[in-house]
């Protein structure tokens, strides 16, 4: 009997899967919307179910104690290895498959850019370069997803699609960017590895971009379309709860604007563009409906709204147009999955012969790579007069706050501590002379007279007399006044007994039988630090001198880093009549009083003193001030941890290394500076073999050779600043919502701003020596071709080398509105030795210099002249090389187009939906192009002006109270903001910055082709279409 073609292994996937789909009923189809069920068909077989479960893989097999634990994104991107990243990946997906749990979706690889430094989840980024980022990500899918032509070793989904680099917010807010910044850079990463053929599924980001939730976006039908192989792209909602959060919870708010409707639904706001009436009771069906169109794969937010049932309503009604091919596309993706993992085919599988495993994790292979991933991502920032390595016989003193630890993060496994020694272990094992200190400062605390310790049952309690061996804490300053306290007595750690998952209400519960009857409380309790095994953590406090006319040593001890500060203020410490501190909501006086005990710098520079180096760790804890929820505040370390470099670094001249160990840059200008400071190394939280690596790196074992991959600025005065709004839980004056990196000024491509380090830069040990740079001397754009660099080791260490290729165009048809510079390709060349010469060749593709043209809606390479260059400084060897490509034709405005989409030139600018109906229905013109303050700006490279007799524009303007539109005018001008002034159109007040209208204006002299601009006089004004009448 001839098998069916879906259970046919040598059939094509597509023709199983359409075989699968015509034996389905419409309610079976309609049931596969959140996971496939077992299902009789109609052939009387029945379907092997697959689970909507799914694996986190951002840097391991997922948040379990069987899993190989690997550096953090942001350190994988320094060690710029893509074969590297690739093994990896392969390592991850072997773990997942051997535990035999049929659970085969891959959250990962993450593809989100980091143009900001800020970013909350900075560390689950590989970097600030789109090729960059889009080669590393793709070579770690290749891994989880395996190199077989059908079947799959885990099914990769990307996070988060697309453009999602802030926290404030998140679900609510819009990430802002022109057209330019988003083709030419934030797609990139995510395109890449879809095109290769490496990604087959994304989670959509949680914020919406210019206006429109991530979750319904147009981009999504380019990505299946024009990106994806055959048509087939596997979209769930981000984090799982984006369903809710942006098609049931419509018209949400950013920075510059609040819609007077308030949280409308998407539906209702929908409904009432049309003219309709939605019931609230609808909304889901509305919201499924509106997913079944946009391509959602997935139906599911974890919540327990009813998205499926919804979803058949939806269909039966026929709301919005929805009908069955609609469901048809939905679960073609879960069949496609299905398809793919081989669960119907057995042992024709490969992936299906994974051996089971309950201790994948032991692999020798497994421990190797994590081993050498920790290796390469290290990179030397400094290395003065070759102070490093170490001598092995040399004593040292290990201090700092992260000496003695090896932190995680949310989304590491949960090994346990034995498994990931820290770097004070681990240099103990390789030094045979080595002494500690914290550096941390020892703390004691009066209440009314009385010293703070710890009772029998937990409770903080101000009840002794003086300060004895029970009654100090030792402080681990993590900055921005976010502080960690560990009796010093007990090992117990200071927290609130305050629990609160993700943003729900906040409860209170007792903890090893502290008192205070389930009220919140100060309690010591845990004798662990508490980092990524929790979504927060209940440890650190907002720590800082009590202000105003309070005494001196007074200090306020508030709050949690997860408790919003809602209008009656976050929670204050108290003293109550027992002598134990709660915690209660709204202002407080001050009531604890400090002692410094021990100054933790001045000790540690004394035990530094005594030996002959000192290498100090410093930096960030993963789990406070930045992470999923929270944007961090500034870039500045500690302000203890910078005082214990300055004391230890001057008690140890010369003799000082730093390791700064950070899930993102820091501003360390004034330490680098330091003469004091020898040398500083920098590495991520990088797993279970961080110890080993900074220790095998600091003896000299092997050369320090990664490359940052992000800029390290001095300060953010730079970075873009918020506008006219401030809403509850902003943290800095920095923008998060501003993705346009070209106006901004944003990542090395386009910031002004001098760098402390900057983006590809590295040492080691040794010094290489470039020869000339090999280059085609002309090519075309359709065309690769390779570049080559002899690469010779001048020193007496081997090495690897990251050799960076970076290009630029001489001259662009968008003037000096391109990047200054940009990576054009790289190569880890591996174990260069001594006096060795070696050809290193690059592969550059220069497709990946493209703009885009706004003029043909598309991607070109512009034909011209590029200079390529080896290195990160203008030293490194040259060559040029004539690409023929396309040219972007003057625009001509005369037939009525989307601003968003035509312009070029941007300031001061912000975006929004222009229409729910546009997006609905894919119509284009998306964006509305917005103006924050008087003076911002919009133009148009080369229009043709000859001819034009007047200007058309569709105008709406906000009713929000940010700005009084006191002279609502867009001045018309010419060649520049402040050229020749063309006209003045005056813009009429409407009902909301999505309610527009047609204004006209005559032109007086528009001659030639020039840069047309558009003036704003006030912030407020939102234009959809321009039009030049001739």
């Amino acid at each position: 009997m001839t098998a069916p073609v879906y259970l046919d292994p040598t059939r094509p996937v597509a023709e199983r899967v359409e075989a699968i789909l015509a034996l389905m009923t419409d309610e079976q189809k309609l049931a596969c919307l959140n996971g496939v069920p077992e299902t009789v068909l109609a052939d009387g077989n029945t379907l092997p179910g697959l689970t909507n479960e799914f694996n986190e893989v951002l840097h391991s097999s997922g948040k379990k104690p069987d899993a190989t634990f690997f550096p953090q994104a942001i350190g994988l991107g320094a060690t710029w290895d893509t074969e590297l990243m690739e093994a990896i990946g392969a390592a991850v997906a072997h773990e997942v498959r051997a535990r035999d749990t049929d659970v085969y979706a891959s959250f990962g690889p993450v593809a989100d850019i980091r143009s900001n430094p800020l970013a909350g989840r900075f560390e689950e980024g590989f970097g600030e370069d789109p090729l960059h980022v889009g080669a590393m990500t793709t070579a770690y899918a290749w891994g989880l997803r395996g190199r077989h032509p059908e079947y799959v070793k885990t099914f990769t989904q990307k996070k988060h699609f697309l453009g999602y680099n802030h926290e404030w917010h998140r679900s609510q807010s819009s990430a802002s960017m022109s057209v330019r910044a988003y083709h030419e850079y934030q797609v990139v990463p995510y395109r890449m590895p879809v095109e290769a053929g490496a990604v087959l599924g994304a989670m959509t980001a949680y914020n919406l971009v210019n206006g429109v939730p991530s979750i319904i976006s147009p981009i999504m039908e380019t990505l299946r379309s024009e990106w994806a192989e055959d048509g087939v792209f596997f979209f769930l909602p981000d984090g799982w709860d984006g369903v809710n959060l942006h098609t049931t919870k419509g018209e949400p708010w950013d920075t510059w604007e609040v819609d007077p409707r308030g949280d409308v639904p998407y539906p209702t706001a929908l409904a009432a563009e049309e003219g309709r009436a939605i019931d609230a009771d609808e909304n889901g069906v509305y919201a499924s409906a509106l997913m079944l169109l946009a391509g959602v794969s997935h139906f599911h937010d974890g919540s327990e709204l009813p998205f499926v049932p919804n979803a058949g309503e939806a269909v039966r009604r026929g709301l919005l147009g929805v009908n069955m091919s609609h469901v048809d596309r939905s679960v073609r993706d879960w069949l496609h999955f299905l398809v793919r993992t081989g669960k119907l085919d057995g042992d024709a599988c490969e992936y299906n012969l994974i051996p089971a495993d309950p201790h994948p994790q032991d692999r020798p292979e497994h421990i190797a790579l994590a081993h050498r991933a920790a290796r390469e991502q290290l990179v030397l920032l400094k290395n003065d007069q070759a102070a490093l390595p170490i001598p092995e016989t040399a004593s040292i003193a290990v201090v700092g706050p992260l000496a003695d630890l090896n932190l995680r993060d949310f989304y590491s496994p949960t090994v346990p501590a034995d498994r990931r020694p820290s770097p004070l272990q681990a240099l103990r094992e390789r030094f045979a002379n080595v002494t500690h200190h914290s550096g941390n400062d020892t703390l004691a605390w009066r209440a009314d007279g009385r010293y703070v310790t710890v009772a029998d049952d937990g409770s903080l309690v101000a009840r002794a007399e003086g300060i004895g061996a029970t009654e100090t804490f030792e402080a681990w300053d993590w900055a921005h006044e976010q502080h960690m306290f560990r009796h010093t007595a007990t090992g117990r750690f200071v927290q609130a007994n305050l629990l609160q998952q993700n943003d729900g209400p906040a409860t209170f519960e007792n903890q090893a039988g502290a008192t205070g009857g389930g009220g919140p409380l100060l309690v010591a309790v845990e004798t662990e630090m508490e980092d990524g095994d929790a979504w927060f953590t209940h440890q650190n406090l907002h720590y800082r001198p009590a202000a105003g006319d309070a005494a001196d040593g007074d200090v306020e001890l508030f709050g949690v880093n997860h408790v919003p500060a809602e209008a009656d203020g976050p929670y204050h410490v108290r003293l109550a009549a027992d002598g134990t501190l709660p915690l209660t909501k709204g202002d407080a006086d001050p009531i604890l009083t400090e002692t410094l005990w021990e100054n933790g710098p001045e000790a540690a520079a004394a035990v530094a003193a005594e030996a002959d180096w000192a290498v100090v760790l410093v930096g960030n804890h993963p789990m406070v001030n930045a992470r999923e929820c929270f944007d961090r505040p500034g870039l500045d370390l500690a302000p203890r941890q910078a005082d214990l470099v300055r004391e230890v670094a001057a008690a140890k001249p010369g003799r000082t290394v730093v390791v700064v160990v950070s899930a993102y840059p820091l501003a360390i200008g004034d330490l680098a500076a330091d003469p004091n400071v020898a040398a500083i190394l920098y590495t991520s939280h990088a797993g279970q073999a961080v110890g080993a690596a900074l220790a095998e790196a600091l003896a000299g074992d092997f050369s320090p050779a990664g490359r940052l991959t992000s800029t390290w600025l001095a300060d953010t005065s730079s970075l873009p600043k918020a506008g006219p709004r401030s809403e509850a839980f902003r943290v800095s004056d920095v923008d998060m919502l501003e993705y346009d990196v070209i106006s901004a000024g944003l990542t090395y491509q386009y910031s002004k701003a001098e760098p402390v380090f900057g983006f590809g830069h590295g040492l080691s040990y040794t010094e290489f020596e470039y020869g000339a740079l090999e280059v085609p001397a002309a090519v075309d754009a359709d065309a690769p071709f390779t570049a080559a660099v002899d690469v010779t080791n001048k020193g007496e260490r081997t090495s690897d080398d990251v050799v960076l290729l970076f290009a630029r165009i001489a001259e662009s048809a968008y003037g000096d509105r391109i990047a200054g510079t940009r990576l054009a390709g790289f190569v880890r060349a591996k174990d260069i030795a001594p006096g060795e010469t070696r050809r290193v060749e690059i592969e550059v593709d220069p497709q990946h210099l493209f703009v885009w043209d706004v003029v043909s809606g598309k991607r070109i390479v512009e034909t011209g002249d590029y200079l390529f260059g080896v290195g990160t400084d203008s030293e490194g060897p040259e060559a040029q090389v004539r690409i023929q490509g396309e040219t972007i034709a003057p625009l001509d405005l005369s037939q009525t187009a989307n601003v968003w989409e035509k312009a070029t030139i941007a300031e001061g600018l912000t975006y929004w939906e222009v229409s729910k109906l546009h997006t609905l229905k894919r119509e284009g013109g998306y964006h509305s192009t917005g103006s924050r303050r008087a003076g911002s700006h919009v133009g148009f490279t080369n229009a043709i002006l000859d001819g034009a007799k007047a200007i058309e524009l569709r105008t709406a303007t906000t009713t929000a109270d940010w700005t009084d539109l006191a002279d609502p005018v867009i001045e018309v001008r010419a060649g520049s903001a402040d050229g020749r002034l063309l006209a003045e159109v005056e813009v009429p007040k409407t009902a909301g910055f999505q309610s527009f209208t047609n204004v006209t204006a005559p032109l007086d002299g528009a001659t030639g082709t020039q840069d047309l601009y558009l003036v704003f006089r006030t912030g407020g004004i939102y234009i959809d279409t321009i039009r030049l009448a001739r």
